[in-house]
């Protein structure tokens, strides 16, 4: 089953290259159709929402380990595009980034987020509201790296 599952996975990451132009680690293995202007910006990064938590963060140990994370340099301008493929509605917060509103992202719904990476640490991407997966959407990780 696990090994299905990783080649589900390295399937649905060459087929709509979740990954950025800087490492990224953290993928999904789900199927379904992804919702208009759900795909990975040009440099940036793809966040997909689901029953499964961040990028299938259940599968990958979440929330003792951290999933997904995304490393970029400080003073990167960083572009991530965040869908929801689940039923339910989900939140999207980076700590220090993204995190002066509530942001909700919609059953169905895509939202990109931009900033610039100015303050070099490990800041957590979390869901900020109630849903079944909540616990399991709080250890994802934007690692900023350099001087």
């Amino acid at each position: 089953m696990v090994v299905l599952l990783g080649l589900i996975a390295e399937i649905y990451v060459f087929k709509f290259g979740l990954g950025g132009s800087k490492p990224i680690t953290g993928s999904t293995s789900t199927t379904q159709n992804l919702p208009a202007g759900c795909q990975k910006p040009a440099g940036g990064y793809l966040i997909i929402a689901s029953v499964s938590g961040f990028n299938d963060s259940i599968s990958h140990g979440a929330p003792t380990k951290a999933w997904p994370i995304v490393t970029v340099n400080k003073g990167d301008t960083v572009k991530l595009v965040v869908c929801n493929i689940d039923s339910q509605a989900h939140g999207f917060q980076i700590n220090n980034y993204f995190d002066s509103n509530i942001e909700s992202v919609a059953p169905g719904q895509a939202i990109t987020v931009s900033f610039v990476a100015d303050k070099t640490g490990t800041f957590t991407i979390y869901c900020s509201i109630p849903c079944s997966v909540h616990i399991r959407m709080q250890s994802g990780e934007i690692r900023v790296v350099g001087s």
